[in-house]
């Protein structure tokens, strides 16, 4: 049946302003009309919501997530024992995502593939989209090489992918430099990947039309090798200079920097993570803020993407995110477009997510305030998926247990 949303003020995302005095109706899951002003006596019977002059917007793009991972509570109550345990802690992660305003979510390295089963199942219970990527491809004793696929050569690589996109994945994730939570042995500014093995994966990724290649870089030269080589998007970024961002603007490819990341490590560990990844995390943190300040200064095409499932980082967080890039140095209109339509472009799922266009599947967030103005309006956004409420008051008791209050940034 057809509703008929009144009243709020739309985003407008061509001119990136929120439009008073519009309505729109949605029927089969999707907006099929839209406008401002008066609503035409056609829609005059149908069920109607008024938005109270409210801000509107899309739903959140989350680009980066580990979704099968247990973040809170942290100790004994973590452990997962079996892949279904994994499995269904998957689907209550894409619960979360959804109650906080989230549409849509990509997996980047899931332990043994089972982000495939989870976005399928996800897709049965009617939860938010998610894309998967499986397990991260990566080097004999390189980050995360305990967890995913160890690769040595190019032949390696593109069958490494291959094989992954044979299994049913949507897109590849390399870890190709160090970072900061497996080990206190690596630093994030560890160049692990080759040019070589980048390009192969590249070639081969890009073998299916709407596949993406994404690549962990913190290091600031494996950024620019990995862009060199062909990645699709670059996740992480830990530092930048002229040459990198130039390497960004010429290709065209998009930074998802997760700044949640080392904060929360910083904001959250002290005594609870090892005091090594602590240390990391708070070495690298200010120097990842000054780097995202810096491209998006410059204009390179960011996604909002969170790392979501790495140490102390909940599916509850996405707000942050946003909050982070704008202390960062991103204009709040960059964060909202990064959020919802870069994000968009990047899945290659711009026909129904990242706008509220007519055809775009009715996925919008309500907040009493313009994030163009107050980004932190994205916090407890009333959230609507299909057309239909799902959260008025989203779950944030991680921030009661585990609070943003140790550390000493200024941010």
């Amino acid at each position: 049946m057809a509703k008929l949303f009144t009243n709020a003020r739309l985003y407008q995302e061509d001119e990136q302003v929120f439009r008073p005095n519009a309505w729109f109706v949605v029927a089969n899951d999707h907006i099929v009309s839209r406008g401002t002003n008066d609503v035409p006596s056609d829609f005059s019977s149908l069920e109607t919501t008024d938005l109270q002059d409210h801000y509107v917007m899309p739903s959140l793009i989350n680009t980066h997530v580990h979704i099968a991972n247990r973040v809170f509570p942290v100790g004994a109550n973590q452990l997962i024992k079996t892949d279904e345990e994994r499995i269904q802690n998957g689907l209550a992660n894409l619960q979360t995502l959804q109650q906080n305003g989230v549409a849509f979510a990509r997996a980047l390295a899931t332990t043994n593939d089972l982000d495939i089963d989870i976005a399928k199942r996800a897709e049965q219970q009617n939860l938010i989209g998610l894309q998967t990527a499986g397990r991260a491809i990566t080097t004999v004793g390189g980050h995360g090489s305990k967890q995913g696929i160890v690769v040595a050569t190019p032949a390696e690589m593109r069958a490494a992918v291959r094989g992954h996109f044979l299994a049913g994945v949507d897109n590849i994730k390399l870890f190709a430099s160090g970072g900061i939570a497996f080990s206190p042995n690596e630093q994030p500014d560890d160049v692990q990947m080759s040019f070589e093995l980048i390009q192969a994966a590249a070639q081969a990724v890009h073998e299916k039309s709407h596949a993406r290649l994404a690549v962990h870089e913190e290091a600031l030269e494996g950024v620019k090798i990995a862009l060199r080589a062909g990645a699709d998007g670059i996740e992480h970024a830990f530092d930048a200079d002229d040459e990198a961002i130039n390497l960004f603007l010429k290709t065209s490819a998009t930074l998802t920097p997760t700044l949640t990341a080392p904060y929360v490590i910083v904001k959250r560990g002290d005594g609870i993570l090892p005091e090594w990844m602590v240390k990391t995390a708070y070495k690298w943190a200010p120097r990842h803020m000054r780097a995202l300040g810096q491209y998006a200064k410059a204009g390179v095409k960011l996604t909002l993407g969170t790392d979501a499932g790495s140490p102390l980082n909940g599916f509850n967080d996405t707000a942050l995110e946003a909050q982070l890039m704008v202390m960062a140095g991103a204009t709040p209109a960059q964060v909202l477009q990064a959020a919802t339509i870069n994000g968009a472009e990047l899945l290659h799922i711009e026909s129904e997510y990242g706008h509220l266009k007519t055809g775009a599947m009715a996925n919008f967030i309500v907040m009493d305030q313009s994030p163009l103005e107050n980004i932190t309006a994205v916090n407890l956004p009333t959230v609507y998926y299909k057309g239909k409420l799902v959260s008025e008051a989203p779950d944030r008791s991680g921030e009661l247990q585990y609070p943003l209050n140790k550390g000493s940034l200024d941010y």
